[in-house]
């Protein structure tokens, strides 16, 4: 079995600790995986003080508005009421120096608890500052492969009360790729539109935009087919019915399909059950990949994933003009083919 990420066991962890009330006067929270970090700052906001409590000890900062020496007062006052104050900088890592903080950091007032939660960032673990905080608590969010991705969502569905199927991992990540956020924002939708205690596959097919003839799959596998007709037909009813963004999110989808046609290529002499396990893909689905590899050589897979990379900068703007998402998707999906 993959070893779990430090990032999801420190996060289990500190949300034991904290719901138990377990509090330290210094609290960093670091990372790229920025949803982690979040959901440990919102769990202290509601967790340290009642919503009586709040009106005259919490105070909720943002490191661009806030200066250095304005946060040294604010920590030094003593709760009114309560055992605690609350004070959470958010972005912090936009604040000017905080140099002129070691003192407090060395010697914290017990009554306050300081969240400094930086945004996609870290602190400089070989500053005085880094070593004064890590007295406290210092949890950073790495960022997550796939697979560890796929294994935090049913741990992230239990702790909501639900379960999940795997078929219904694999889809949704295939779907959203590695953006958290974006996927638990799926999955809390989910939570309260399907009243099933297991989420299954054709949950996510009705939930996340998927449509079982015309969708990303269908898509990539009519490409790696070279079905001109169905290819453009797919891509063409995608623009036409697709939400906002959702054009945007298909990208890694494509980018990674394509990406393991190259891979196969090297692959050629392996079984179905070792080329699989290489590309981290069901043994059912190894002969597409197969077939996309006779069809596209090296440097059709490199003019393909140039194109998909085309498209991600004309769906974020680059020279996209007055084009829709669906009209950029049909002209990328005719680059690929005309390789």
């Amino acid at each position: 079995m993959a070893k779990q990420s430090g990032t999801i066991d420190q996060f289990l962890s500190l949300s034991k600790r904290f719901a138990a009330k377990d509090w330290v006067p210094l609290i960093l929270l670091q990372g790229e995986e920025t949803w982690f970090v979040d959901a440990l700052t919102s769990i202290i906001e509601d967790g340290v003080l009642t919503e009586a409590e709040k009106s005259f000890n919490q105070t909720i900062l943002y490191g661009k508005d806030t200066k250095p020496n304005e946060l040294v007062s604010i920590v030094r006052r003593y709760p009114m009421m309560s055992n605690y104050q609350l004070v959470v900088v958010r972005e912090a890592q936009q604040m000017e120096s905080l140099d002129i903080l070691l003192p407090y950091f060395e010697t914290p007032l017990p009554s306050t608890i300081l969240v400094l939660a930086f945004k996609d960032s870290k602190m400089d673990s070989r500053t005085k500052i880094y070593k004064a905080i890590a007295k406290g608590v210092v949890y950073t969010a790495d960022k997550l492969r796939d697979y560890q991705i796929k294994g935090w969502i049913p741990q992230f569905c239990h702790l909501k009360g639900r379960s999940i199927d795997n078929a219904a991992v694999d889809m949704l990540v295939d779907l959203l790729g590695a953006d958290l956020t974006l996927i638990h924002n799926e999955l809390e939708k989910m939570f309260i539109t399907v009243k099933d205690e297991f989420i299954r596959q054709h949950h996510i097919e009705q939930q996340v935009g998927f449509n079982r003839e015309y969708n990303v799959f269908e898509l990539q596998s009519a490409l790696g087919m070279k079905d001109f007709n169905r290819s453009i037909q797919i891509a063409h009813q995608m623009g036409v019915r697709a939400e906002r963004g959702e054009i945007h999110r298909m990208v890694p989808v494509l980018f990674g399909f394509f990406n393991k046609v190259m891979f196969a290529h090297y692959l050629a002499g392996k079984t179905d059950q070792e080329m699989a396990t290489e590309l981290g893909v069901n043994p059912y689905f190894v002969k597409d990949y197969r077939l996309a590899a006779l069809n596209y050589n090296m440097n059709d897979l490199e003019k393909a994933l140039g194109q998909i990379k085309y498209l991600d900068l004309r769906l974020k703007g680059v020279h996209r003009g007055s084009a829709e998402d669906g009209d950029l998707l049909v002209e990328t999906v005719l680059g690929i083919l005309k390789n």
